[in-house]
């Protein structure tokens, strides 16, 4: 006889009502073209000499390749194949709905690693920016630390407009807009050795550049902007020929905000004893125009400095090596993320030891706060650090899916506000920038090959309240499996319980601050299974969730037997960290009153680690103003997906919520109509809001 402890889970109603949020909206997605180059194949190294590319296998996009200003938005990318690489210039008008992007095709092409045309090299991006004053297009590209005796023809390539070009008719948005490729921005300055180019623009339209020369641990930054006329000479920022051990290249980008020119970065010592590549938060500031050597700038604490900085010690932050590094020697790869609210919260995004660390200040405090780990964006999906208002958040991908997370200023409290996680168009990587309240993700698409789609995703950010509808779950925590011993409650290949916590049979269960119950599986092998038996008071269809983690598999399969139903290639959210979980999902799951029973195996051995097992329904929706209730009808319900909504008031926001409580659409309502149809059949929430009040119905996509 099989022997089960039927353990009898509380179901837990979770209400969330009139909750104030920052919403990002997915507004219009677009695609640039189908054919970006990417770097297919492996490294080229020692070891593997036929390699296809050094460093790593993104181009496009990469760097500073991205600008929005005037009703336009313009980005660089190479074109693939291999066999093609030439440097590519798309734009497309914002405000006309019918407007086409517009490419233009520039003769140079990408060098190649060393100059070899097979093999590519990833510090050669194409950085972008336009002068709002002359309305010239700037790009500088393709360039990796190269000297004119080496690369007479392509050691700094600058290509810019004639003047009033950026915001020509699309007809005209061609190629003899163009003045012929130039490898100087000044005659008579030296432009050799440069790599990492950026672009920025001030409030009053000029220009900033900003580059190394030199190498890895002992590049030199310079400086320069153009006034809508010329370029200045180039001025160091940072010295990287300071004597050793200090000597240092600096890693870190710089933004105007608010009127002021911020840079926030970390630095490589040319001598790496204590640290792994990167180490370090250091900051620096102007508020004066033009940018020079010669302003005024500032330390974090508003104390002056002098330029050009030299030991960073004088700028510097907070060592988030030392605080969060978890070897001899932390490793740090990535450059950090930041932003500066329009109050003056700052705050930073970093990763050491592949543990991603946010430091923080609020408005009005002296000292920063930190926290590593949780739901902390990633720095290196390379997404960036915006602020709206009075909240930060940042755009990752995870699985592959754009994920928009956002906290109040000054604090750590992170949540999802937008995910795609159930879209079938999976990403390689992405650049973003933010104007006003719109939010521009370039992306990549993930596919076979060297040519790749690239995509345009503009999201609308706003503030409201919503009233989320109140829904049942029934809670158990993956730790929280049968009695009754080896394969009878569980099947585990190995004896013992290896992460020594909870329990002392062999399951292997560990420790973890961020799962929900202080402890999470651990060691789950392939074959290897766990059950658990639970009570159910209402019968009916529930959605099941599995909370875990998967740092690494994009997929991580699992078997899920409920109640005697197999579902196979039940696939893992990738969460590319240990200590982050997230659901997985099955929808119109049918659930017994009284006693049901739940089985997990592992089918790819070691990518997840459960948290928690989730049934989640609905048992009252939420109408708080009955009167609009009746005079708001949506058809056909259930659907394919398609619902027509036909309504009294007019200006709907709206908010479809999943059973999880995910918020997987919002805006406002457009053509009174809601397209469901690329997500998962199930039960939906969806809330109306306008001058009268708010209302919520429930959809059924079938």
């Amino acid at each position: 006889m099989r022997l089960f402890y039927s353990i009898l889970f509380s179901i837990g109603f979770v209400v969330i009502t009139n909750a104030q949020q920052l919403m990002a909206t997915l507004e219009e997605e677009s695609v640039i073209a189908d054919n970006a180059l990417f770097f297919d194949g492996t490294q080229h190294n020692n070891s593997n000499p036929s390699g296809n590319y050094r460093f790593a296998n993104r181009i496009s996009p990469h760097g500073d390749c991205i600008d929005v200003v005037d009703g336009f938005v313009f980005v660089t990318w190479y074109q693939g194949g291999m066999d093609n690489r030439h440097l590519m210039l798309s734009r497309k008008k914002l405000d006309d709905p019918n407007a086409d992007w517009v490419t233009i095709e520039f003769p140079h092409q990408h060098i190649g690693w060393q100059g070899n045309p097979n093999i590519g090299d990833s510090h050669n991006t194409a950085a972008i920016g336009i002068c709002t004053i002359d309305e010239t297009i700037h790009i500088l590209y393709d360039m990796h630390a190269y000297t004119e005796n080496s690369y007479p023809d392509d050691f700094f390539n600058y290509s810019v407009s004639i003047p009033n070009a950026a915001f020509v008719p699309d007809a005209e948005f061609n190629l003899s807009l163009f003045n012929p490729k130039q490898d100087y921005l000044k005659s008579g300055q030296n432009y050799e050795r440069v790599t990492y180019p950026a672009l920025h623009r001030a409030d009053d339209g000029s220009l900033v550049t900003r580059y190394r020369r030199g190498g890895s641990g002992n590049g030199d930054i310079y400086m320069a902007s153009y006034d809508g006329n010329s370029w200045s000479n180039n001025w160091l920022y940072a010295d990287g020929s300071i004597p050793l051990p200090d000597r240092y290249s600096l890693y870190g980008q710089e933004k105007f905000l608010y009127g002021t020119f911020y840079s926030i970065f970390s630095i490589r010592y040319a001598q790496n004893d204590n640290y792994t590549n990167n180490n370090g938060l250091y900051f620096a500031a102007t508020d004066a125009l033009p940018v020079t050597q010669s302003n005024q700038w500032i330390d974090v604490n508003g104390n002056s400095i002098s330029m050009p900085i030299k030991n960073a010690d004088v700028v510097k932050i907070a060592e988030p090596s030392d605080d969060y590094g978890t070897t001899a020697a932390p490793r740090t790869s990535f450059d950090p993320a930041f932003t500066i609210t329009e109050s003056g919260a700052i705050h930073a995004v970093t990763r050491v030891d592949n543990a991603n660390v946010h430091y923080y200040r609020g408005v009005g405090q002296t000292t920063f706060s930190s926290n590593s780990g949780g739901a902390i964006p990633f720095p290196q999906v390379r997404g960036d650090i915006f602020s709206h208002n009075n909240y930060v958040f940042m755009v990752e991908l995870l699985g592959g899916r754009p994920v928009i997370k956002a906290t109040p200023e000054g604090e750590n409290n992170w949540e999802i506000i937008y995910s795609a996680i159930t879209e079938p168009t999976r990403f390689r990587h992405f650049d973003a920038v933010l104007d006003a309240d719109k939010l521009y993700v370039y992306l990549m698409e993930n596919i076979p090959g060297d040519a790749c789609p690239l995509h345009l995703q503009i999201f609308n950010l706003s503030e409201g309240i919503i009233d989320y509808p109140t829904f049942a779950t029934i809670d158990i925590e993956a730790e929280d499996y049968d009695e009754g011993g080896q394969d009878v409650a569980y099947h585990d290949t190995s004896s013992g319980n290896s992460g020594g916590a909870y329990r002392t049979d062999d399951v292997d269960i560990e420790a973890k601050t961020t799962a929900s119950n202080g402890h999470a599986i651990t060691e789950f092998k392939g074959n290897e299974w766990m059950q658990y038996t639970f009570q159910v008071d209402s019968a009916g269809l529930y959605t099941f969730n599995l909370i875990a983690a998967n740092q690494n598999q994009d997929t991580s399969r699992m078997e899920v037997e409920i109640n005697g139903v197999v579902y196979e290639d039940f696939l893992v959210t990738r969460t590319f960290d240990w200590n982050i979980f997230l659901p997985s999902s099955l929808p119109n799951i049918e659930l017994n009153k009284g006693e049901n029973v739940v089985r997990i195996t592992q089918k790819q051995s070691l990518s997840s680690r459960p948290d928690k097992l989730e049934f989640v329904s609905d048992i009252q929706i939420v109408n708080t103003i009955e009167t609009s209730r009746q005079e708001t009808t949506v058809f056909p319900n259930p659907s394919n997906g398609i619902f027509n909504i036909r309504a009294s008031d007019q200006n709907h926001r709206f908010a479809v919520v999943s059973l999880e409580g995910e918020i997987v659409q919002q805006g406002i309502l457009k053509q009174n109509e809601i397209d469901l149809t690329n997500y998962p059949r199930g039960i939906y929430f969806l809330q109306l809001s306008s001058d009268s009040g708010t209302i919520v119905k429930k959809l059924v996509v079938d």
